[in-house]
């Protein structure tokens, strides 16, 4: 059973539906959730803890050599999961980011380089297994190197085979021999034809390379013979598009089992009582494929073999006892914060610093804040008046008309501009692949603008992919008067960032750079920013709660309260005007302090 964010209201809500969940079910129920940390989060925001994520994570390791940030964060969100019954953690994403242009990845990795990400990796879930909670590297033989979000599409990855070992598969193998693998690993749907080239047929017929999903070359003979794993493996959901869109449930379901996966994973969806008869069908087309042959029933006998024993192992069984501490006294607790504020404090990173202009130690001066969400804004706003700054005005950039951002530049000192590099995947918002479906790039509801001074482009930096529609629970970016499936393409809203941060300068005016997602769009802007500084994360302060913990640590460090302490995790590179990658512009390790 796995939950998403709508399903997940209060505290005392989840506790409640976990255990109806348990008690309704004849044997003990694998319940879990995709709390990555950060951007993946699936526990109530401004309650539970949810951390800066894990490229923040693998800034504030190169910055302070300390994996023991990755283990404390591990127990943090396993300890808060156990607490209202989940014993399942859909984490950690070991995807190693080797491509600036992965649209579903980002900021979900701890970085580009493979032997950090599986150190990171590793501690996070001993973190987890000392919390009594399941963990799941994830997504198998690879996802760091996609270029298209497997929710909406099938993304294939075209690296060698010596590559593939080199990068993606390189944290499971390393894992494995060390004798610190996962209790799960869960599956990509992504094709991989340098490990396995099979063709395999579609719903219509259609011959296409098999999904590493679905490949028993990966799944069977690399992860299980090659490299030796003995635990549990699940694909990652099966309703997702890169599956749905080519395989009926029953064919993608007996296909999995084929290659020797465990379990199947949401392969159809049902909201009601009623739509459980989808289910009941699959299962049922499952049982004749096994009794016809198709299936071997040793290897799923000894798929069940591994589920039950690691049930056995955590005490997963029917009316398995539940947690005694009272669940809101462990949620959000001040030591758990205090991990939280720990890892975002480190993660912030300083890329540029012209002449000095940071710190600012200038609370007196006049600021402006323009973010693409207005909670952005608002939760540095937040700090800076608790800093004792007492001018500072924010507003939301699609929501700010061209003449009214002018305005408001003339009449302040200091310009924070924030900007996102690409926008966020359905993963992030809810895990819901029908969250956002509708996708429209939709750059001409921009007003006229100045043109452009500089020389950069950033539509080349921000990649093609178009803008997503955003829940509604979210707080995201509109222009007034547009509906929300008329979102402002990613692009569109880069350029208008540039627009702003031309004519501050043009100004005079001292502009700060804020990359709120992967800082792949720094070179975009840092030919006019006074300052750059990324933070890796875009949750900021809505409703009085907040929702993340990066804002205020960001405006500690542009403030002075404490030197940013982060490293690039990931190497930065120029884009070049055809959308492919240039020369390198910040490498891998690089940080400035005070």
């Amino acid at each position: 059973m796995v939950l998403f964010a709508n399903n997940l209201v209060s505290v005392d809500q989840i506790s409640r539906l976990t255990a109806q969940i348990a008690a309704a079910a004849p044997v003990g129920m694998l319940i879990g959730v995709d709390e990555e940390g950060g951007n993946v989060f699936r526990l109530p925001r401004g309650i539970a803890t949810s951390f800066p994520g894990n490229m923040a994570l693998g800034a504030a390791y190169l910055g302070a050599a300390d994996a023991a940030l990755a283990h404390d964060e591990g127990r943090v969100l396993a300890s808060e999961l156990a607490a209202v019954g989940m014993n399942v953690n859909f984490a950690p994403v070991v995807d190693v980011n080797s491509n600036p242009l992965n649209p579903v990845i980002n900021v979900r990795a701890y970085g580009d380089d493979p032997a950090m990400v599986g150190l990171l990796g590793r501690h996070m879930a001993r973190g987890m297994a000392h919390a009594g909670v399941i963990s799941a590297f994830k997504h198998f033989p690879g996802h760091g190197d996609a270029a298209t979000d497997s929710h909406y599409g099938l993304p294939r990855v075209d690296k060698s085979r010596a590559d593939a070992y080199a990068t993606d598969l390189a944290p499971y193998r390393a894992s494995i021999d060390l004798g610190e693998a996962p209790e799960m690993i869960m599956t990509a749907h992504i094709q991989y034809p340098s490990l396995d080239e099979t063709r395999i047929a579609t719903r219509t017929g259609e011959s296409i390379l098999v999904p590493a999903t679905m490949s028993r070359k990966i799944q069977h003979d690399l992860l299980r013979g090659e490299f030796g794993y003995r635990g549990v493996t699940v694909s990652d959901a099966l309703d997702m598009d890169a599956i749905a869109n080519h395989f009926d449930p029953d064919q993608a379901v007996i296909n999995l089992f084929r290659a020797d996966v465990d379990i199947a994973l949401m392969p159809v969806e049902f909201r009601t009582a009623g739509q459980a008869d989808r289910l009941r069908a699959v299962i049922d087309r499952v049982v004749a494929a096994l009794d016809a042959g198709t299936l071997s029933r040793a290897e799923l006998d000894a798929s069940v073999e591994r589920i039950t024993l690691m049930k056995l192992r955590h005490g997963i069984a029917p009316n398995a006892s539940r947690p005694q501490t009272s669940a809101a006294t462990v949620i959000g607790s001040p030591s758990h914060r205090a991990v939280e504020q720990r890892i975002a404090q480190a993660s912030i990173t300083l890329l540029r610093n012209r002449s000095a202009t940071l710190p600012l130690n200038a609370p007196q001066r006049p600021i402006f804040i323009m973010t693409p969400w207005g909670e952005q804004a608002q939760g540095m706003r937040q700090r800076f008046a608790e800093l004792g700054y007492a001018s500072v005005t924010g507003a939301k950039l699609a929501e700010t008309p061209w003449a009214e951002q002018q305005r408001l530049i003339d009449a302040t000192d200091i310009v924070i501009l924030g900007t996102l590099s690409s926008a966020p995947s359905p993963v992030e918002r809810n895990g819901d692949p029908r969250a956002a479906d509708t996708r429209t790039n939709t750059a001409s509801v921009q007003e006229s603008a100045a043109p452009l001074v500089g020389d950069k482009r950033p539509e080349a930096v921000v990649h093609g992919q178009r803008s997503l529609v955003f829940d509604v629970e979210e707080d995201a970016p509109t222009v007034p008067g547009v509906l929300r499936a008329q979102q402002v393409s990613a692009p569109s809203e880069a350029q208008r960032v540039r627009y702003a941060m031309e004519y501050a300068k043009a100004k005079g005016k001292t502009v700060i750079h804020v990359s709120l997602r992967a800082p792949y769009d720094v070179p975009s802007f840092d030919d006019v920013a006074d300052a750059t500084v990324a933070t890796y994360s875009y949750y900021g302060y809505d409703n009085s709660a907040w929702r993340g913990p990066s804002m205020p640590a960001l405006v500690d460090a542009l403030a002075g309260v404490r030197s940013p302490l982060g490293r690039l995790p990931v190497s930065v590179y120029e884009v070049n005007t055809d959308g492919k990658l240039g020369s390198l512009r910040y490498a891998r390790g690089f940080g400035m302090r005070y």
